[in-house]
């Protein structure tokens, strides 16, 4: 993974390696290539880092698997789904505000990491998943300029926009169970495409 362009010559600062740059066009061009050890590979990878870099970005965070705040490294990562394939396509790591401004630094927040994360990748009209930690007006209005379909979660104490009227999330969703006729077994919410939605 490399920060800016990504290039030959940043590919190969990125691997603190002293080898010739026609060396490294050799290999990416010619060299048998293993998709499965190289996803085997990365996370090992990403753990060395992280423990090298550990007592200087390290922070505490809340985990929500263990159920309280853990020191760890917060990363916002994206995965491209293919079919039954699932791929690593790129991560950022979040810093806290109070890091940035030690170290000089521009701040983050996730929900721009996230936005970075979707303007890398190459393809429009198509579609992203994300959870309702990310759905928020900016990534709506990002994912709409470049054509694609966002399905977001969103809490259900939010307030939505739908033709300038605002509402609570829940009561809109109690409006529209009580118009429906349903087996409670067998409906379901169909994800709605949220153009044009504005959250607060």
């Amino acid at each position: 993974m490399t920060d800016g362009r990504i290039n030959i010559s940043q590919i190969r600062r990125s691997t603190n390696e002293n080898r010739n740059l026609s060396c490294i066009t050799r290999f990416m061009n010619k060299s048998p290539w293993c998709p499965n050890r190289v996803t085997r590979r990365r996370p090992q990878f990403v753990m060395n880092h992280i423990q090298k870099s550990r007592s200087k970005a390290g922070d505490n965070h809340f985990s929500h698997s263990d159920g309280k705040t853990i020191w760890s490294h917060c990363i916002v990562t994206a995965l491209v789904v293919s079919e039954n394939n699932s791929f690593a396509w790129d991560f950022r790591s979040y810093f806290r505000e109070s890091y940035c401004q030690i170290k000089g630094i521009s701040f983050k927040n996730k929900n721009d990491l996230a936005i970075e994360l979707i303007n890398t990748y190459p393809v429009n009209d198509d579609e992203q998943v994300v959870d309702s930690w990310y759905t928020s007006k900016k990534l709506i209005e990002t994912c709409s300029q470049k054509g694609v379909h966002l399905i977001g979660g969103l809490r259900m104490n939010r307030k939505i926009y739908l033709g300038g009227i605002d509402i609570k999330l829940s009561d809109f969703v109690s409006i529209v169970k009580s118009q429906l006729t349903f087996t409670p077994l067998t409906w379901k919410v169909i994800p709605i495409k949220f153009i044009r939605m504005k959250t607060i």
